[in-house]
Protein backbone atom coordinates (compact mmCIF):
# COMPACT_ATOMS: atom_id res chain seq x y z
CA UNK A 1 0.00 0.00 0.00
CA UNK A 2 1.27 3.46 -0.82
CA UNK A 3 2.42 5.71 1.64
CA UNK A 4 0.11 9.18 1.72
CA UNK A 5 1.47 12.22 1.69
CA UNK A 6 -0.55 15.12 2.44
CA UNK A 7 0.28 18.21 1.13
CA UNK A 8 -1.04 21.53 2.50
CA UNK A 9 -0.39 25.02 1.27
CA UNK A 10 -1.80 28.61 1.47
CA UNK A 11 -1.80 29.95 -1.84
CA UNK A 12 -0.39 33.72 -0.64
CA UNK A 13 2.71 32.36 0.26
CA UNK A 14 5.76 33.03 -1.68
CA UNK A 15 4.81 35.53 -4.14
CA UNK A 16 1.74 33.54 -5.49
CA UNK A 17 3.84 30.95 -6.53
CA UNK A 18 2.58 28.63 -3.43
CA UNK A 19 -0.04 26.55 -5.48
CA UNK A 20 2.47 25.77 -8.23
CA UNK A 21 5.01 24.81 -6.76
CA UNK A 22 2.75 21.94 -4.50
CA UNK A 23 1.57 20.62 -7.36
CA UNK A 24 4.81 19.88 -9.21
CA UNK A 25 5.32 18.63 -6.13
CA UNK A 26 2.25 16.20 -6.26
CA UNK A 27 2.83 15.14 -9.66
CA UNK A 28 6.75 14.38 -8.87
CA UNK A 29 5.97 11.82 -5.65
CA UNK A 30 3.03 10.73 -7.60
CA UNK A 31 5.44 9.25 -9.97
CA UNK A 32 7.64 7.76 -7.81
CA UNK A 33 4.31 5.79 -5.70
CA UNK A 34 3.19 7.81 -3.19
CA UNK A 35 -0.32 8.39 -3.43
CA UNK A 36 -0.15 12.64 -2.65
CA UNK A 37 -3.26 14.30 -1.45
CA UNK A 38 -3.47 18.59 -2.05
CA UNK A 39 -5.32 20.78 0.38
CA UNK A 40 -5.84 24.32 -0.20
CA UNK A 41 -6.48 26.59 2.94
CA UNK A 42 -7.34 30.61 2.65
CA UNK A 43 -4.80 31.62 5.50
CA UNK A 44 -3.15 30.58 9.04
CA UNK A 45 -6.14 30.45 10.87
CA UNK A 46 -8.09 28.01 8.78
CA UNK A 47 -5.12 25.53 8.79
CA UNK A 48 -4.41 26.00 12.54
CA UNK A 49 -8.42 24.44 12.41
CA UNK A 50 -7.86 21.76 10.55
CA UNK A 51 -4.53 20.80 11.92
CA UNK A 52 -6.59 20.79 15.55
CA UNK A 53 -8.50 18.23 14.11
CA UNK A 54 -7.27 16.13 11.08
CA UNK A 55 -6.97 12.56 11.56
CA UNK A 56 -3.73 10.07 10.78
CA UNK A 57 -5.04 9.41 7.61
CA UNK A 58 -1.62 9.72 6.14
CA UNK A 59 1.79 9.03 6.54
CA UNK A 60 3.74 12.31 5.57
CA UNK A 61 2.62 15.87 5.68
CA UNK A 62 4.56 18.78 3.58
CA UNK A 63 3.16 22.12 3.88
CA UNK A 64 4.46 24.47 1.74
CA UNK A 65 4.79 28.20 2.38
CA UNK A 66 6.43 30.52 4.74
CA UNK A 67 7.01 30.64 8.73
CA UNK A 68 3.45 31.20 9.75
CA UNK A 69 2.27 28.22 7.42
CA UNK A 70 4.93 25.65 8.59
CA UNK A 71 4.11 26.71 12.63
CA UNK A 72 0.53 25.82 11.70
CA UNK A 73 0.76 22.48 9.80
CA UNK A 74 3.09 21.32 12.41
CA UNK A 75 0.53 21.26 15.35
CA UNK A 76 -0.69 18.56 13.51
CA UNK A 77 2.68 16.69 13.32
CA UNK A 78 3.26 17.38 16.70
CA UNK A 79 -0.41 15.91 17.65
CA UNK A 80 -0.31 13.02 15.18
CA UNK A 81 3.71 12.15 15.87
CA UNK A 82 3.65 12.47 11.84
CA UNK A 83 6.61 13.61 10.13
CA UNK A 84 6.77 17.47 8.57
CA UNK A 85 8.71 17.71 5.27
CA UNK A 86 8.60 22.01 5.20
CA UNK A 87 8.66 23.42 1.68
CA UNK A 88 9.79 26.96 2.08
CA UNK A 89 8.07 29.89 -0.33
CA UNK A 90 7.60 32.77 2.42
CA UNK A 91 9.13 35.78 2.99
CA UNK A 92 11.36 34.51 5.85
CA UNK A 93 11.76 31.17 5.51
CA UNK A 94 13.43 31.09 9.12
CA UNK A 95 13.31 27.86 10.52
CA UNK A 96 13.56 26.17 6.66
CA UNK A 97 16.80 27.59 5.85
CA UNK A 98 18.45 25.84 9.15
CA UNK A 99 17.67 22.55 7.99
CA UNK A 100 18.58 23.87 4.19
CA UNK A 101 15.30 22.97 2.78
CA UNK A 102 14.71 24.16 -0.20
CA UNK A 103 11.31 24.83 -2.72
CA UNK A 104 12.84 22.72 -5.65
CA UNK A 105 11.28 19.77 -6.28
CA UNK A 106 14.22 17.56 -6.97
CA UNK A 107 15.61 18.72 -3.29
CA UNK A 108 11.92 17.53 -2.09
CA UNK A 109 11.73 14.27 -3.56
CA UNK A 110 15.67 13.53 -2.19
CA UNK A 111 14.38 13.75 1.21
CA UNK A 112 11.72 11.41 0.62
CA UNK A 113 14.12 8.68 -0.96
CA UNK A 114 17.08 9.03 1.86
CA UNK A 115 15.88 11.51 4.36
CA UNK A 116 15.53 10.60 8.41
CA UNK A 117 13.27 11.58 10.89
CA UNK A 118 14.80 13.35 14.02
CA UNK A 119 12.66 15.36 16.75
CA UNK A 120 13.52 18.51 16.79
CA UNK A 121 12.10 21.71 19.33
CA UNK A 122 9.52 23.87 18.99
CA UNK A 123 8.08 26.59 20.58
CA UNK A 124 4.49 27.03 22.50
CA UNK A 125 2.58 30.42 23.41
CA UNK A 126 -0.52 30.93 24.93
CA UNK A 127 -3.66 28.54 23.77
CA UNK A 128 -0.90 26.15 23.10
CA UNK A 129 0.12 27.48 19.58
CA UNK A 130 3.26 26.16 18.17
CA UNK A 131 6.23 28.76 16.61
CA UNK A 132 9.17 27.11 14.50
CA UNK A 133 11.17 30.47 14.26
CA UNK A 134 10.75 33.17 16.51
CA UNK A 135 8.47 35.70 18.65
CA UNK A 136 9.62 39.15 18.65
CA UNK A 137 8.21 42.01 20.69
CA UNK A 138 8.47 45.93 20.44
CA UNK A 139 10.29 48.19 17.40
CA UNK A 140 10.66 45.23 14.86
CA UNK A 141 7.51 43.00 15.28
CA UNK A 142 5.32 46.49 14.75
CA UNK A 143 7.15 47.38 11.28
CA UNK A 144 6.13 43.84 10.46
CA UNK A 145 2.72 43.93 11.47
CA UNK A 146 2.58 47.21 9.58
CA UNK A 147 4.12 46.06 6.36
CA UNK A 148 1.66 42.98 6.76
CA UNK A 149 -1.41 44.24 8.04
CA UNK A 150 -4.40 43.08 5.42
CA UNK A 151 -4.41 42.08 2.31
CA UNK A 152 -2.19 44.95 0.23
CA UNK A 153 1.15 43.85 1.62
CA UNK A 154 3.54 43.47 -1.27
CA UNK A 155 4.19 40.03 -2.89
CA UNK A 156 7.37 40.59 -4.19
CA UNK A 157 10.71 40.23 -2.20
CA UNK A 158 11.95 43.22 -3.48
CA UNK A 159 8.31 45.56 -2.97
CA UNK A 160 8.57 43.51 0.21
CA UNK A 161 11.75 44.91 1.38
CA UNK A 162 11.24 48.27 0.61
CA UNK A 163 8.06 48.66 2.24
CA UNK A 164 10.39 47.56 5.55
CA UNK A 165 13.01 49.77 5.03
CA UNK A 166 10.23 52.79 4.35
CA UNK A 167 7.82 51.52 7.58
CA UNK A 168 11.12 51.25 9.31
CA UNK A 169 12.08 55.26 8.69
CA UNK A 170 8.64 56.46 9.96
CA UNK A 171 8.86 54.64 13.06
CA UNK A 172 12.17 56.04 13.30
CA UNK A 173 10.73 59.42 13.17
CA UNK A 174 7.29 58.77 15.18
CA UNK A 175 6.90 55.63 17.17
CA UNK A 176 7.19 55.69 21.00
CA UNK A 177 9.81 52.69 22.42
CA UNK A 178 7.89 50.49 24.10
CA UNK A 179 8.52 48.92 27.57
CA UNK A 180 9.08 45.31 27.79
CA UNK A 181 9.32 43.24 30.52
CA UNK A 182 11.24 39.83 29.82
CA UNK A 183 11.45 36.89 32.49
CA UNK A 184 13.87 34.40 31.92
CA UNK A 185 13.26 30.74 33.90
CA UNK A 186 11.25 33.04 36.61
CA UNK A 187 14.48 35.42 36.23
CA UNK A 188 13.70 39.06 35.39
CA UNK A 189 16.30 39.28 32.30
CA UNK A 190 15.14 43.23 31.84
CA UNK A 191 12.02 45.31 33.65
CA UNK A 192 12.18 47.84 30.45
CA UNK A 193 13.47 47.10 27.07
CA UNK A 194 12.78 48.41 23.97
CA UNK A 195 13.03 45.02 21.58
CA UNK A 196 12.60 41.68 22.52
CA UNK A 197 13.08 38.09 20.39
CA UNK A 198 12.75 35.05 21.97
CA UNK A 199 13.79 32.40 19.08
CA UNK A 200 14.04 28.58 18.34
CA UNK A 201 16.25 29.40 14.87
CA UNK A 202 18.75 32.05 14.22
CA UNK A 203 16.24 34.75 13.80
CA UNK A 204 16.55 37.02 10.29
CA UNK A 205 19.61 35.25 9.13
CA UNK A 206 21.71 36.66 6.38
CA UNK A 207 20.13 39.89 6.92
CA UNK A 208 19.65 40.90 10.28
CA UNK A 209 20.84 37.74 12.54
CA UNK A 210 20.16 38.50 16.30
CA UNK A 211 19.85 35.26 17.32
CA UNK A 212 23.17 33.77 15.61
CA UNK A 213 23.85 31.17 17.73
CA UNK A 214 20.15 29.83 18.18
CA UNK A 215 19.09 26.14 17.35
CA UNK A 216 16.07 23.70 17.62
CA UNK A 217 18.03 20.75 18.97
CA UNK A 218 19.11 21.95 22.20
CA UNK A 219 16.09 22.51 24.28
CA UNK A 220 16.79 26.30 25.30
CA UNK A 221 15.91 29.26 23.69
CA UNK A 222 18.15 32.31 22.56
CA UNK A 223 16.54 35.40 24.04
CA UNK A 224 17.98 38.88 22.10
CA UNK A 225 17.06 42.46 24.23
CA UNK A 226 17.33 45.49 23.70
CA UNK A 227 17.14 47.24 27.05
CA UNK A 228 15.10 50.32 26.76
CA UNK A 229 17.02 53.34 25.95
CA UNK A 230 16.84 56.53 23.64
CA UNK A 231 15.89 55.68 20.26
CA UNK A 232 18.90 57.05 18.40
CA UNK A 233 20.72 54.55 20.83
CA UNK A 234 18.33 51.25 20.33
CA UNK A 235 18.25 51.92 16.09
CA UNK A 236 21.95 52.42 16.54
CA UNK A 237 22.11 48.49 17.98
CA UNK A 238 19.95 47.24 15.44
CA UNK A 239 21.87 48.91 12.60
CA UNK A 240 25.20 47.96 13.97
CA UNK A 241 24.33 44.27 14.19
CA UNK A 242 22.62 44.54 10.01
CA UNK A 243 26.02 45.78 8.95
CA UNK A 244 27.89 43.53 10.72
CA UNK A 245 30.07 46.00 12.56
CA UNK A 246 32.22 46.13 15.29
CA UNK A 247 31.10 46.17 18.98
CA UNK A 248 27.74 45.48 17.43
CA UNK A 249 26.91 43.49 20.63
CA UNK A 250 27.99 46.57 23.14
CA UNK A 251 24.72 47.25 24.44
CA UNK A 252 22.12 44.06 23.90
CA UNK A 253 21.50 41.27 26.12
CA UNK A 254 21.42 37.97 25.25
CA UNK A 255 20.88 35.00 27.28
CA UNK A 256 19.16 30.73 27.23
CA UNK A 257 16.29 29.74 28.57
CA UNK A 258 13.23 26.85 28.61
CA UNK A 259 10.41 29.17 29.58
CA UNK A 260 9.90 32.93 28.67
CA UNK A 261 7.29 35.58 29.88
CA UNK A 262 7.34 38.49 27.92
CA UNK A 263 4.71 41.52 29.10
CA UNK A 264 4.03 44.28 26.60
CA UNK A 265 3.26 47.72 28.10
CA UNK A 266 1.61 46.63 31.15
CA UNK A 267 -0.56 44.31 29.30
CA UNK A 268 -1.51 40.39 29.85
CA UNK A 269 2.10 38.52 30.04
CA UNK A 270 2.29 36.25 27.15
CA UNK A 271 4.19 32.87 28.55
CA UNK A 272 6.34 30.97 25.95
CA UNK A 273 7.91 27.15 26.26
CA UNK A 274 10.14 24.89 24.53
CA UNK A 275 8.97 21.71 23.98
CA UNK A 276 11.71 19.57 23.37
CA UNK A 277 11.80 17.03 20.67
CA UNK A 278 8.35 17.43 20.02
CA UNK A 279 8.27 17.83 16.39
CA UNK A 280 9.28 14.71 13.73
CA UNK A 281 10.80 16.52 10.92
CA UNK A 282 11.86 14.41 7.81
CA UNK A 283 15.68 15.84 7.42
CA UNK A 284 18.66 14.90 5.24
CA UNK A 285 21.35 12.98 7.35
CA UNK A 286 24.06 16.11 6.53
CA UNK A 287 21.73 18.83 7.82
CA UNK A 288 21.77 18.62 11.40
CA UNK A 289 25.49 18.42 11.46
CA UNK A 290 25.77 21.57 9.21
CA UNK A 291 23.13 22.85 11.92
CA UNK A 292 26.05 22.07 14.57
CA UNK A 293 28.68 23.44 12.63
CA UNK A 294 27.48 26.71 12.01
CA UNK A 295 26.07 27.21 15.59
CA UNK A 296 29.45 26.33 16.15
CA UNK A 297 31.44 28.73 14.77
CA UNK A 298 28.60 31.48 15.68
CA UNK A 299 29.28 31.31 19.24
CA UNK A 300 33.15 31.38 18.70
CA UNK A 301 32.40 34.34 16.28
CA UNK A 302 30.38 36.04 19.38
CA UNK A 303 33.27 35.59 21.22
CA UNK A 304 35.95 37.02 18.95
CA UNK A 305 33.00 40.34 18.30
CA UNK A 306 33.22 40.68 21.31
CA UNK A 307 29.91 39.43 22.64
CA UNK A 308 30.78 36.77 24.58
CA UNK A 309 29.58 33.36 24.82
CA UNK A 310 25.76 33.54 25.19
CA UNK A 311 24.88 32.55 29.17
CA UNK A 312 22.27 31.07 30.40
CA UNK A 313 20.26 33.30 32.96
CA UNK A 314 20.56 30.47 35.70
CA UNK A 315 22.36 27.74 35.78
CA UNK A 316 21.04 24.64 36.69
CA UNK A 317 23.19 24.46 40.24
CA UNK A 318 21.66 27.92 40.65
CA UNK A 319 18.19 27.28 40.23
CA UNK A 320 17.87 25.42 43.73
CA UNK A 321 19.38 28.59 45.59
CA UNK A 322 16.79 30.97 43.91
CA UNK A 323 13.82 28.92 44.59
CA UNK A 324 11.70 30.47 47.37
CA UNK A 325 12.31 29.10 50.76
CA UNK A 326 9.20 27.87 52.37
Amino acid sequence: MADVVQIVITPGSGEGRARATARRLQRALGRRGYAAHLRTFAGVEPLLEWSATCVPEFSYLVAVGGDATLSAAAAASVRLSVPLVPVPNGFGNMFARAFGFAADTRRVVELFKRGQVRRVDVGVYPCERIFLSHRSYGLLEDIQRAVERGRAQPKSRLLRHLAYYVTAERFILTAPLPRIRVEVDGIVLADEAALVTVANVETYRGFLSLTPTASPIDGLFDIFVIPRTTKIRAWTCIFKILLGLPGRWDGVMRSHGRRVRVTVDGRAPEDLEVRRRALPLLVLPESLEDLKVRQAEAEVASVIDGGGAVPPLVTEPRVAELRPRS
